[in-house]
């Protein structure tokens, strides 16, 4: 029976029929698309990843909301008290604020301008922020190439110390591009070749805690960072110059190995003995001692609890690119920061953008 010969009021109620059957089958609103909805699926209520600021493709400088603003290579991040974020934006040459709702504004430099002048806001320069951290007192300390920068909460610049270049050779990989301050007023800075613990107040008499040369990831033209973040105890907890995980205890004067393998790199979760990182570019800790790491190549956020040392991978598609917001574990951009707020939230600058991660 072909389709001219059904008559047109049975055809009618074919179609209504039809139509019903597809809309029961598939709920209200009729067939839906696959998405990542942000309500955390099975991580949880209120878990997972979303864009705070910024667009992970696209680049460029824009003081706006959410979405709308704009960075241009954002490494390092820092969190104060209130939630506010802040940005070393490298590729900007400024420090960037993000409040809570996501609204962005200039803290200090000026987009596009290099230079070494101390000022207030847009008349202070900046040649290379790559990394940044903040005291007890909320000052924020900002690791400008081979240069150490103050910044106050009204986005006064001033410089604290300029580091010996010898030390570093000429080769980017070698520069210094970690940062992190304890309780006890002291700044601990990693480099290619070395990690160091800094007085504030006398920064010609640093410890060298480990020495030797990092091995090269992405060759030598390239920024090799390695994250460093320190325990209200005064432990600092550091991505060594082999790819493990070392710490050293207020007062020490050479790093104890923690967590991995020297020199053997890879991505397993595991306890302290069988645990993988690829590179460590950054770190932080949170109220309740667990660190949590950005780990390029790898592209994931690892977790590592203390003092055990067991490492597990609670964000992040090992490889992709791409970020992917909604549900864990999702996917990032290119991982070059991470930061943790009071609440055990957690940020990471990936791509271009500022983006929140909410674990279980």
């Amino acid at each position: 029976m072909t389709t001219e010969s059904v008559p047109a009021r049975l055809r009618v109620r074919l179609l209504c029929a039809g139509v019903a059957a597809l809309l029961c089958a598939c709920g209200p609103g009729g067939p839906k698309r696959e998405t990542d909805d942000g309500d955390g699926g099975d991580s949880g209520p209120g878990t997972g990843i979303s864009v705070l600021a910024g667009d992970a493709v696209t680049g460029g400088t824009a003081d706006k909301k959410g979405t709308a603003a704009r960075f241009n290579t954002p490494r390092g991040l820092a969190v104060d008290t209130n939630g506010n974020v802040y940005v070393a934006d490298e590729g900007n040459l400024t420090i960037r604020k993000i409040a809570p709702d996501g609204t962005v504004s200039l803290l200090a430099g000026l987009a596009g301008a290099s230079g070494t002048a101390d000022g207030n806001g847009n008349r202070a320069r900046f040649t290379q922020p790559t990394a940044i951290t903040i005291d007890g007192s909320g000052d924020l300390y900002v690791l400008d190439g081979t240069t150490i920068r103050k910044i106050t909460s009204d986005g006064t610049v001033t410089t604290v110390t300029r580091l010996s270049f010898g030390n570093f050779g000429i080769d980017p990989q070698n520069m210094p591009a970690g940062i992190a301050a304890d309780h006890d007023g002291n700044l601990y800075v990693t480099s290619g070749v070395d990690t160091r613990r800094i007085p504030i107040s006398n920064p010609t008499r640093t410890t060298t805690l480990e020495t030797g040369a990092v091995a090269p990831i992405y060759g030598t033209a390239v920024l090799v960072p390695r994250g460093v973040a320190v325990d209200p105890d005064g432990t600092a907890y550091v991505a060594d110059l082999t790819r493990t995980l070392s710490r050293a205890t207020s007062g020490a004067t050479s790093l104890t190995a923690f967590v991995g393998a020297r020199n053997q790199a890879g991505n397993a979760d595991g306890n302290a003995s069988t645990a993988r990182f690829q590179q460590l570019i950054a770190l932080t800790i949170d109220k309740n001692g667990n660190l949590y790491g950005a780990d390029a190549i790898n592209n994931t956020i690892r977790k590592i609890t203390t003092p055990g040392g067991t490492v597990t991978t609670p964000a992040g598609t090992a490889t992709s690119t791409t970020l992917r917001t909604g549900k864990l574990p999702g996917s990032f951009a290119q991982l070059r920061g991470i930061a943790v707020d009071g609440s055990g939230n957690l940020y990471a600058t990936s791509g271009n953008a500022v983006v929140k991660i909410v674990l279980p």
